[in-house]
C-alpha cells in the first residue's frame, strides 16, 4: 500500500510521533498558531517537485554519490579481512517526494491500485558464510582484526561525520513536521472535504485521501477490482478538487516557516552536508 506521509519510507504514519510528541508539549502555541501565507511564487507544479527544505538536504543525486562511496570503503574494508564484497546495484536519484501527497497517478492507480510499485524479484538466496557477516556487521564471533560494528560501521565512521548524520537527520524531522502540521491546517481540510463529496458521488465513503490509503481491506496480495476502482477514484478527485496543488502550497508554507525558524542551524548543516558530498567524490576518485 502507498506510503502516506510523504517520505521515502512507507508513508503510513511514519511521522505521527515526531508531530504528536512536539504538540503535547505546547498544544496552546499548536492550537492558537495563526496558518502561514502561501507564496504564489512558488513551483508545484513541476515534477519531480521541490520543497523549500530540500535545499537544505543531500539531493538524490548527491545521496546516491554518498552510498557509492561508503560502498567502496566498505568494500576495501572486507578485502582487507579477505572477503569480497559485491559491488551493489547502480544507483540512480530518485525523487524524494514521489507521492509524497499519496497516488497522484491515475495510470499507476489503473495497474497497482494502492499498493507500492513491485520491487525487481531477487535472484536464488544464497548462504552467507558466517565470518563473512562477523566481518560485515561485527556480529556472531568476529576476529581480532574486524573493526568494532564490522565493515559497515568503519565506513561509515570514516565516511559520514556527525554534522553531517545530524545535519540530514534534522532536514527529515522538519519536514515530517510539516506534513503533519499541513494535515489540520483549514485550506488543506476544505479540500479533503471537497475530495470526499468527489468520492461519495462516486461511490466510495472516506474523509481524507489518507483513509483511503490505509483502507485495510486493500492489505491483499494482489490489488482488488475494487481498490482499483477506489484508487481511479481517488486520482480523478484529487484533481478535479486541487489537492495536491493545495496540499504542497501548505506545506511549503510551514517549511519556510521552519526556515525562518532554524535558518542558522540549517545553513551550518547544509555546510557539512556539502563537505560529506565532496568528501565522498573524494573516495570515488580513489578507486
Amino acid at each position: 500500500m502507498a506510503s502516506d506521509d510523504g517520505g521515502t519510507r512507507t508513508i503510513r504514519d511514519r511521522f505521527v510521533p515526531l508531530a504528536a510528541a512536539a504538540c503535547l508539549l505546547s498544544l496552546a502555541a499548536c492550537a492558537a498558531e495563526p496558518e502561514p501565507p502561501l507564496d504564489p511564487g512558488l513551483r508545484l507544479d513541476r515534477r519531480p517537485l521541490v520543497l523549500p527544505l530540500d535545499a537544505y538536504h543531500a539531493s538524490p543525486e548527491e545521496e546516491a554519490v554518498v552510498l557509492r562511496a561508503r560502498t567502496e570503503l566498505f568494500r576495501g574494508c572486507m578485502a582487507r579481512l579477505g572477503f569480497t564484497a559485491p559491488t551493489g546495484a547502480t544507483v540512480t536519484g530518485i525523487d524524494r517526494n514521489h507521492e509524497r501527497y499519496l497516488l497522484e497517478d491515475e495510470r499507476l492507480a489503473r495497474t497497482r491500485g494502492y499498493h507500492p510499485s513491485e520491487a525487481p524479484r531477487a535472484g536464488p538466496q544464497r548462504v552467507i558464510d558466517p565470518g563473512y557477516l562477523a566481518a560485515a556487521n561485527g556480529t556472531g564471533r568476529p576476529g581480532a582484526a574486524v573493526p568494532p560494528g564490522g565493515c559497515e560501521a568503519e565506513a561509515h565512521d570514516r565516511l559520514i561525520p556527525v554534522p553531517a548524520a545530524e545535519a540530514m537527520r534534522r532536514v527529515t524531522d522538519l519536514k515530517g513536521w510539516s506534513w503533519e502540521r499541513s494535515l489540520s491546517d483549514s485550506r488543506v481540510t476544505g479540500v479533503f472535504a471537497a475530495w470526499s463529496s468527489c468520492m461519495a458521488r462516486l461511490g466510495h465513503d472516506y474523509p481524507t485521501p489518507r483513509a483511503a490509503n490505509n483502507d485495510v481491506a486493500f492489505r491483499t496480495d494482489r490489488p482488488t477490482p475494487r481498490e482499483i476502482a477506489t484508487a481511479v477514484a481517488d486520482v480523478r478527485c484529487k484533481r478535479r478538487t486541487d489537492v495536491v496543488r493545495t496540499w504542497a502550497a501548505v506545506e511549503a508554507a510551514y517549511q519556510q516557516q521552519a526556515i525562518a525558524r532554524h535558518l542558522d542551524e540549517l545553513r551550518e548543516g547544509k555546510k557539512a552536508i556539502t563537505s560529506l558530498v565532496a568528501a565522498s567524490r573524494a573516495v570515488a576518485r580513489q578507486r
